[in-house]
């Protein structure tokens, strides 16, 4: 299972959306969240309404089509990509 946190351009300041989507195969999951604050939280309701296993997360990505995102929220997703990455060594 891939995750790709996709991010959107900013429309309000100090927020930046950010789509959260889960792919295997044709079935896809997407959740689109307001903030980057929110982004962990989110992950895990998709998870959980889905019943899927945090270790089925094969790869992270973070797409920024716009490169506006805030350094703060770029800090945030490569934190959470490298936690995940860290997570599934020790499967």
């Amino acid at each position: 299972m891939n995750l790709i946190f996709e991010v959107q351009r900013t429309v309000q300041k100090g927020k930046t959306p950010v789509d959260v989507i889960l792919k295997q195969g044709k079935v896809t999951y997407r959740e689109k969240v307001e903030s980057t604050d929110e982004v962990l939280e989110r992950l895990d309701k998709i998870l959980k309404k889905n019943r899927i296993d945090i270790k089925a997360i094969r790869s992270v990505k973070i797409v920024d089509k716009f490169l506006e995102t805030s350094y703060t929220s770029r800090r945030i997703l490569k934190s959470v990509e490298k936690a995940l990455k860290i997570g599934s060594q020790y499967k």
